[in-house]
C-alpha cells in the first residue's frame, strides 16, 4: 500500500468560522495555501468541483506553478467535454508539472445540482457513461498510435495525443456508496474514495471494493476523506470544539436557518440546537456535531483528540486497508500547518 496524505486546496480563504463569498477569488491564497502544503509535507491537495464551483483545472494549473513536489486530486465530472479532451488537458499538465496530476471523477451523487450543467441524466447512467469516459481517456494516455473508439456515450475515430502523462498515464480517484458506484469504480479506479464514517461502516466498504475488485482480477487503494481537530490534549481539542459548534449555532438561530419555536429565547433555541447537534453524534473519534449544525454550508464530519487519539484513530482506520488521507482542518492555514507538524510525520513512519 502507498502512503499518501492530502489536503484540501480552495479558490479563496475560506474556512467554516469566517465563510467568504464563493464569489471571491484569491490568487495569492491558492499559491501560499499550495506552498503550505508542500512545506507541511502532504503529498497532494483535492481540489473539489460541482455545477457552480469554478473549474478545478485552472486552480491546479496556478497551484503546480507556485510548488515544486506538491501532487493534485482534481475532481472532474465527465459527460461535458470530450474524454479525448480531457484526456490531453490532464496529460499536458502531468507533463508540465512533472508527473503530479491525479483525476477524481465525480459522478455526482445529487440528480438536481448537476442539472444546472444540462446533465439530466439519472445516477445509474451516469456511472455507465462515467466507466467508458475513464476508459477513453486511459486509451488516449497509452496509445502510440490513433485508434478508434465507439461506445454507449463515446464514439471517435483517429483519437490521438502527441503529449502523454510522464508516467504513462495518471491516477484515477472514484467516489459513491451506492452498488452502481462500487461495479463500476472496482473497473476503473486506481483509488477508491471513502467518506468520513465510522471504522465498522468503512471496513464493510473497503470489503465490498474488495469483493467487486477481485471479480474482475483488480487491486485497489483506499482513501478516506476527514476533519481533524487535534490538539495536545482531548480536553483541548473538546473545548475548541464545543466553542466552534455555538458559534455556528449562533448563526444559524439569528439567520433563521434554524428556527426559535413560539416563546422560546435566543439563548433557549442555541441550547435546543446544540443538545439535537450532539445527540449521537460520537462514533469512536468520529464525531458528526459540527455537520448537523444547518449551516448550508459543505460540511463533512472529523476526528477529534489529542495527537495521540487522532494517530490511533487513523491507525484503525489503516488496519481496514486505508492507505491515503485526506486531512483538513477548520482553518485553511493554521490547521493544515499543526497536521503537518503532528500527525504526518509519525502516519508515514507507521505506514512505511
Amino acid at each position: 500500500m502507498a502512503c499518501e496524505i492530502l489536503g484540501i486546496l480552495h479558490w479563496n480563504e475560506y474556512s467554516d468560522l469566517r465563510p467568504k463569498s464563493f464569489e471571491e477569488v484569491e490568487p495569492e491564497f491558492i499559491a501560499h495555501c499550495a506552498r503550505v502544503h508542500e512545506d507541511a509535507g502532504f503529498d497532494r491537495v483535492l481540489i473539489a468541483n460541482s455545477a457552480h464551483r469554478p473549474d478545478s483545472l485552472p486552480i491546479a494549473t496556478w497551484a503546480a506553478a507556485a510548488t515544486k513536489k506538491l501532487g493534485f486530486m482534481i475532481a472532474h465530472r465527465p459527460g461535458f467535454i470530450a474524454p479525448t479532451m480531457a484526456a490531453r488537458m490532464f496529460a499536458i499538465l502531468d507533463r508540465m508539472s512533472g508527473g503530479r496530476c491525479g483525476v477524481h471523477i465525480i459522478t455526482g451523487a445529487d440528480d438536481v445540482e448537476i442539472q444546472a450543467d444540462g446533465d439530466f441524466l439519472t445516477k445509474d447512467v451516469r456511472y455507465r457513461r462515467s466507466h467508458e469516459y475513464v476508459d477513453v481517456m486511459r486509451r488516449v494516455w497509452s496509445s502510440a498510435e490513433p485508434f478508434d473508439h465507439e461506445g454507449d456515450f463515446y464514439r471517435v475515430r483517429g483519437a490521438f495525443a502527441h503529449v502523454r502523462p510522464l508516467s504513462g498515464s495518471i491516477p484515477i480517484f472514484w467516489g459513491g456508496s451506492s452498488p452502481m458506484a462500487v461495479d463500476h469504480g472496482a473497473q476503473v479506479a486506481d483509488v477508491y474514495a471513502l467518506p468520513a464514517v465510522g471504522v465498522e461502516q468503512v471496513r464493510q466498504m473497503v470489503t465490498d471494493v474488495r469483493t467487486a475488485a477481485a471479480r474482475h482480477g483488480r487491486t485497489l487503494d483506499y482513501l478516506i476523506s476527514t476533519r481533524v481537530l487535534v490538539a495536545d490534549t482531548e480536553a483541548q481539542a473538546w473545548e475548541r470544539a464545543y466553542a466552534m459548534q455555538r458559534r455556528l449555532m449562533e448563526e444559524v438561530v439569528d439567520n433563521v436557518r434554524f428556527a426559535t419555536l413560539p416563546g422560546e429565547t435566543r439563548s433557549q433555541a442555541i441550547e435546543r440546537g446544540l443538545t439535537d447537534a450532539n445527540r449521537d453524534s460520537l462514533d469512536g473519534r468520529m464525531w458528526s456535531g459540527v455537520t448537523r449544525v444547518p449551516t448550508g454550508r459543505p460540511s463533512i464530519n472529523c476526528l477529534i483528540g489529542s495527537t495521540d487519539q487522532i494517530f490511533e484513530a487513523l491507525m484503525a482506520y489503516a488496519a481496514q486497508g486505508v492507505s491515503r488521507f485526506i486531512l483538513s482542518g477548520y482553518e485553511p492555514i493554521e490547521d493544515t500547518q499543526h497536521i503537518g507538524q503532528s500527525l504526518i510525520p509519525r502516519l508515514r513512519k507507521a505506514l512505511a
